[in-house]
């Protein structure tokens, strides 16, 4: 049996037809008369609520993101918005200026279409060219602080913003967009529909962690009294190493760089309030936004690395003329650098040819142009130049530059080997100019030894067989009468030294004449012996006992 039913859009559909998405309208009443639903309209208040001030199609752009929100259109969003402003939750703040290049931060970009046709104003209306700008009132920041659904510090309401145009306001939204979903219109082909929403071009790195809610905008924190530091925005990103970032804008509005660095001097003064936590003092920041590492014993807050500040340098607008040319806006950035020096400067360090620093007690700053953000996203290889690291990175690597270890130890280990081979070398140098020496001496002894008597016992050479362990590198005693391995022998079987016998008178007569005989090699040793043990001296045993 077939029953038609009502779908709350007045069209009628058999109870068999396959299921249709989720509406996202409903029934239009007295109390939501646009027909918006209140999921929907919970979604406009928690993005309301982090970026206080938005366009409908920045509202659209941070819904849509949502995997159950894709079949919503702008026209859904301005209906939420509409009857968010009949409870008096929402409310219109102006339009946006005209902007002559239709980017930020540089003229090839998606021009800013009128949020209606040309025309006669609307009654209740700011008119003119620009987008409807919408905020939060003061009731409407309690709802979003309910719909965000966490306990967080949810910062102003940014009363005045939209009564000029907002630029800085949506230069922030359109970096935060960029955080949150990925995508961005820059460099995305313009659409003529102004009903819906321009297209995106998806950053090729896709978005960062944590999704909106990791962001704020218009938190104070207090240094003392009335001075406070609101950064135009702070992310949470643990995920990659870092509790808290604070992101900062710059338009160019400030011709005076060093108003600009006056920021991160406020920034300084929070980073150094300390908080009495037990028996110890710990940073107010860590208080606030907690820290990855629990301290211990010992530990100083003077050692502690600040959180991360992040500056987007815009080319922004004078007029219908950017403020600044590329070469001008990098410029900026570099007097930025040398006048916030003392705040981001470490010390440098290198190991094995590796060189990198530490920043114990700095605040990382890191800074880059709209036109790196929008192109290449918060995650881009090369989107952010971290002062005192000299080169364009990524932002993992901007926030946390530690050096190559894994290079550090393959040139650690290749100095050690090299180390050990020169020192084989040298000792080997070392060796053979001593064997060297050696065997020249050597071959001088042994060339000396020849030309003397030979070894009384094995008739061999006086200083011992040639390459023997025991042949002499040194000139032979002439007296001597045998060879160091004879003598030695002799020694352990404890014999008599070789005692010579007493030449006869003819033999010396005769040796006197004709010379020493040639069939007594060791005359001259034997003259020696008879004058120093006479035939007297031998017969009555006065003979050495070792010689």
């Amino acid at each position: 049996m077939n029953h038609d039913q009502d779908d709350g859009q007045g069209e009628q559909h058999d109870q068999e037809q396959p299921a249709r998405p989720a509406r996202v309208n409903f029934r239009r009443g007295a109390r939501n008369p646009n027909g918006s639903g209140a999921a929907l309209r919970a979604d406009v208040l928690a993005v309301l609520g982090v970026l206080k001030v938005v366009t409908y199609k920045q509202l659209h752009a941070l819904i849509a993101n949502d995997e159950y929100r894709t079949l919503h259109r702008t026209e859904h969003v301005a209906e939420a918005v509409r009857d968010l402003i009949k409870h008096k939750l929402v409310e219109e703040r102006g339009r946006t200026g005209t902007i002559g290049t239709g980017k930020l931060g540089g003229p090839a970009g998606n021009k800013q279409q009128p949020s209606t046709p040309a025309g006669p104003k609307k009654p209740g209306g700011a008119g003119g060219p620009g987008e409807k700008i919408f905020g939060l009132t003061a009731a409407g920041l309690l709802a979003a602080a309910e719909a965000l659904g966490d306990d967080r510090e949810m910062g102003g309401y940014a009363r005045g913003t939209g009564s000029t145009g907002a630029p800085h306001a949506m230069l922030v939204n359109e970096i935060i967009i960029a955080g949150v979903t990925g995508t961005t219109t820059h460099g995305a082909p313009p659409r003529d529909d102004d009903r819906q929403a321009p297209p995106r071009r998806a950053l090729p790195e896709g978005p960062l962690p944590g999704g909106l809610d990791a962001w704020a905008t218009e938190v104070a924190h207090t240094i003392v009294g009335k001075h406070t530091v609101i950064p135009d925005a702070v992310v949470r990103l643990p995920e990659l190493g870092y509790p808290v970032l604070f992101l900062e804008a710059d338009r160019g509005t400030m011709t005076n760089i060093g108003t600009v660095a006056a920021k991160l001097d406020n920034y300084h003064r929070w980073f150094g309030k300390l908080v009495k936590e037990g028996y110890y003092e710990r940073p107010l920041f860590e208080i606030t936004y907690g820290s990855l590492t629990t301290p211990e014993y010992g530990y100083l807050h003077s050692d502690v690395v600040r959180p991360p500040v992040l500056f987007v340098f815009d080319r922004g607008l004078k007029g219908s003329r950017p403020r600044f040319t590329e070469k001008g806006l990098y410029a900026r950035m570099d007097a930025f650098g040398a006048a916030t020096r003392q705040h981001w400067q470490g010390r440098y360090h290198e190991e094995e040819g590796v060189k990198y620093p530490s920043y114990d007690g700095k605040i990382p700053v890191l800074a880059t142009t709209t036109d790196r953000l929008l192109a290449g996203g918060f995650l881009g290889p090369d989107t952010w130049w971290r002062y005192g690291l000299g080169t364009w990175t990524n932002l993992a690597h901007a926030l946390d530059p530690k050096p190559d270890r894994d290079l550090i130890r393959k040139r650690r280990k290749a100095r050690k080997d090299q180390e050990a081979i020169d020192a084989a070398a040298a000792a080997k140098a070392e060796q053979d100019a001593l064997d060297a020496e050696q065997l020249a001496k050597l071959l001088a002894a042994r060339a000396h030894n020849d030309t003397l008597h030979p070894c009384h016992t094995c008739k061999g050479p006086l200083g011992g067989a040639h390459g023997s362990t025991h042949e002499l590198d040194e000139n032979a005693d002439p007296e001597q009468l045998e060879c160091p391995a004879c003598d030695h022998q002799r020694r352990r079987d404890r014999g008599r030294p070789i005692l010579l016998d007493l030449p006869s008178d003819r033999d010396r007569r005769k040796a006197k004449r004709d010379g020493p005989p040639k069939d007594d090699p060791w005359w001259t040793v034997r003259l020696i012996h008879a004058d120093r043990w006479t035939k007297a001296d031998r017969k009555e045993g006065n003979i050495p006992l070792s010689m």
